[in-house]
């Protein structure tokens, strides 16, 4: 089973420690993920995992804010100047945040709850359109935890010790094996055809070819 950590005794920087950690071993997992070289010539994989870094990269914006709010300490002033090159280099992409609300996770739809096309929202929001700089960006958020963590470390030490101690087990839900996918989308479209058959009108043999 998984685990879940619960906040005990945390103060407000270390939570933003945990939570930028967190963001960070997500986006090395994407990263990995077009290890070993040949996998970076495969589209279909590099669109999957950009996107997925991109939505990630606004998360992490959003609770770097929030670090740099607790920022009157000198120790986190220096870690916030070390870093700049690598958040400055993420942030110049100021549409980041609109892309991936109106592209990837509202789809396609903007503020107004109008239908958009991708060029569209590109020509209007200044963010990545190549894999390369998506794949950048991502190693530079990895850049600047990297060092906060280091450069951080007995806060991190300590707010990692407060949480393990606080470890739930997460109940697997949903089916695990390719042979369950298989079976349960064979029974899914079975009942599709049978929805088909009492729906006058429908053309069960072109319809169902869809579902072969």
């Amino acid at each position: 089973m998984s685990k879940i950590i619960t906040k005990k005794n945390l103060t407000p920087f270390q939570e933003s420690l945990l939570i930028l950690a967190a963001l960070s071993n997500r986006i090395e997992k994407a990263l990995k993920a077009m290890i070993p070289e040949d996998r970076i010539e495969d589209d279909n994989l590099k669109f999957t995992i950009t996107n997925h870094i991109h939505i990630i990269l606004c998360s992490f914006l959003e609770e770097w804010r929030k670090l740099e709010a607790l920022g009157s300490d000198d120790k986190i002033q220096a870690t916030l100047r070390i870093v700049s090159p690598a958040l400055n280099r993420i942030r110049q992409w100021r549409g980041l945040s609109k892309v991936r609300s109106i592209l990837l996770a509202h789809g396609h739809r903007d503020e107004n709850k109008d239908a958009v096309l991708p060029w569209q929202v590109f020509k209007k929001y200044n963010a990545p359109t190549t894999y390369a700089e998506t794949i950048l960006l991502g190693n530079c958020s990895i850049l600047a935890v990297k060092v906060l963590l280091t450069q951080h470390k007995s806060d991190y030490q300590e707010a990692v010790h407060q949480i393990s101690r606080l470890e739930q087990d997460i109940e697997d839900k949903g089916i695990r094996t390719v042979g369950e996918i298989k079976a349960e989308l064979g029974k899914i479209k079975d009942e599709m055809l049978a929805e088909m058959s009492n729906i006058a009108g429908v053309h069960i043999d072109i319809l169902g070819k869809v579902l072969q």
